[in-house]
């Protein structure tokens, strides 16, 4: 099996759970330092791209022009027919990528939640598989998804999934691990962003260490889903 290639946009933002995952199941993955100027291998040398999160917006391609060349891949890999997930920044560059728009929110959503499918979404196995259960979610921006595609899952007033064809984005971070989340809000930007926000962003670490094993199984059966469907695809 061709390796899975993971985008990831800054340091602090890995790969966590995901990578939990992909190890488990056996399946071949490699990262790329996207804020670093690693390039992408070539399409035809990927089963599928992962894109993750990050705190710079999608529409920032003049201060991080690797943003630029990610959503000529991430559009290529759609046509391509090449399984892409995008998780958070990387949802909304998959919706710019594909014609939507990503824009600054009026607030800034940072919630340990549930987010519930639309019933399209609950056809969807990967979408149906985070439906009505707890996933981190810290975003200042928002999307509209592109034309002829629909939401498949809403959350706190947002959309919070689409797809087009073998591509998926979804706004939650089912990649997050308690740890990575602690780091986000502990200093810095995250935790302005949070505070912003109106939450407490030592509660939510405590809210989210004491729902680990929750967010962990949800975690596995979103990541199980999109495997089974990337293997499907060989």
């Amino acid at each position: 099996m061709k390796p899975v290639v993971v985008l990831q946009n800054e340091p602090e933002a890995p790969a966590g759970y995901l990578g939990d995952a992909l190890d488990r199941r056996g399946v071949p993955w490699t990262v790329v330092h996207m804020a670093a100027g690693d390039v992408p291998p070539a399409i035809d040398e990927v089963s599928a791209v992962v894109s993750l999160g990050g705190a710079m917006g999608a529409y920032e391609e003049a201060a991080f022009p690797f943003l630029a060349a990610q959503k000529r891949y991430l559009a290529a890999c759609t046509e391509a027919g090449i399984p892409v997930l995008g998780i958070c920044l990387g949802c909304q560059l998959l919706a710019d990528a594909l014609g939507g728009r990503t824009y600054r929110a009026e607030e800034a959503e940072v919630v340990l939640a549930a987010s519930d499918a639309t019933p399209a979404g609950a056809a969807d196995p990967v979408v149906a598989a985070l439906d009505g259960k707890r996933l981190i979610r810290f975003h200042q921006d928002t999307f509209d998804v592109p034309p002829g595609t629909e939401v498949l899952a809403y959350g706190g007033g947002f959309p919070q999934a689409f797809r087009v064809g073998a591509s998926l984005g979804i706004q939650p971070h089912p990649e997050v691990t308690p740890a990575i989340f602690a780091d986000w809000v502990g200093e810095g930007s995250g935790r302005d962003v949070a505070l912003r926000s109106g939450a407490d962003p030592d509660a939510l670490v405590d809210e989210f260490v004491a729902a680990e094993p929750e967010v962990a199984e949800t975690a596995a059966a979103v990541f199980d889903a999109w495997i089974d469907e990337i293997v499907g695809a060989r």
